[in-house]
């Protein structure tokens, strides 16, 4: 059984046409991630993805047992938050053609799979989006979205940024965007990868460089960390700035240990 959640509080919420538009750059991003799997990921056949918006959130809803995920200290916008993007998980497993399922979280608060699933989840207000692929191939999956106005309030670049990253955000001419497209696409690199190594990965585990004529990051793994994060190598994650926003995602199979 569902619980249906009615919003209390009064927000900004996006109009048809500017979900679409966002929709729009989205799936142009999520597009270019999946080549990089020669065909054994297609939008609309194996993956889907989804967007969903706080103008439709009466319609939102979440079995007990995500309910139960929640704190009952839990503030109005952070319960709609989660049913939007349980909602939108809810709406790709449905073009996937699997049932509706509860989705749980794991210990790192990542969603747990139906089997055969792989998916990733990003909320960004008014907005909750997932990316869910089914596949007998292991994939890693990582999506984010992010608020260039918010992402600006506050410089993170000394916890986020390792030296060359931090001087190629300084050779632009938005240092706040650079510097959010570095936050997104590591946080991507996090959610995607999680499940294969089973740890935090540190915002400065990992060094980005910024390919231009592709619109991407490539990835290297620094330092010690480089065998226990060996799915990560030869990763890229696609970023695109649009609309106000910085969306980044990863698709990325990792390269079987040859023993």
């Amino acid at each position: 059984m569902f619980t249906t959640l009615v919003d209390t509080f009064t927000a900004l919420v996006p109009r048809e046409l500017e979900t679409t538009a966002v929709e729009n750059g989205l799936r142009t991003t999520v597009i270019q991630a999946l080549r990089s799997c020669q065909g054994a990921l297609q939008l609309g056949r194996n993956a889907f993805l989804v967007i969903v918006s706080a103008a439709e959130q009466q319609s939102y809803a979440f079995y007990p047992e995500e309910e139960q995920i929640l704190s009952p200290s839990t503030c109005p916008k952070k319960r709609t938050e989660f049913a939007m993007g349980r909602a939108a998980i809810r709406h790709a497993l449905r073009g996937l053609g699997t049932g509706p399922v509860p989705v749980l979280r794991g210990d790192r608060g990542e969603p747990i799979w139906p089997e055969g699933i792989m998916g990733s989840i990003t909320h960004c207000w008014p907005w909750a989006v997932a990316l869910v692929v089914r596949s007998g191939r292991s994939f890693a999956i990582g999506i984010d979205l992010e608020n260039l106005e918010k992402a600006g309030m506050v410089d993170i670049s000394s916890l986020i940024c390792t030296g060359p990253e931090l001087d190629w955000a300084r050779g632009g001419y938005d240092f706040q965007e650079r510097l959010a497209m570095i936050f997104s696409a590591k946080e991507t690199v996090y959610k995607g990868f999680y499940r294969f190594c089973r740890r935090y990965i540190d915002f400065k585990d990992v060094e980005l460089s910024w390919i231009p004529e592709r619109q991407l990051f490539t990835v290297e793994i620094l330092g010690g960390t480089r065998n226990e994060f060996r799915s990560v190598r030869g990763c890229e994650v696609h970023c695109r700035r649009f609309r106000g926003l910085v969306f980044s995602c990863l698709v990325h199979e990792p390269a079987k240990e040859v023993a």
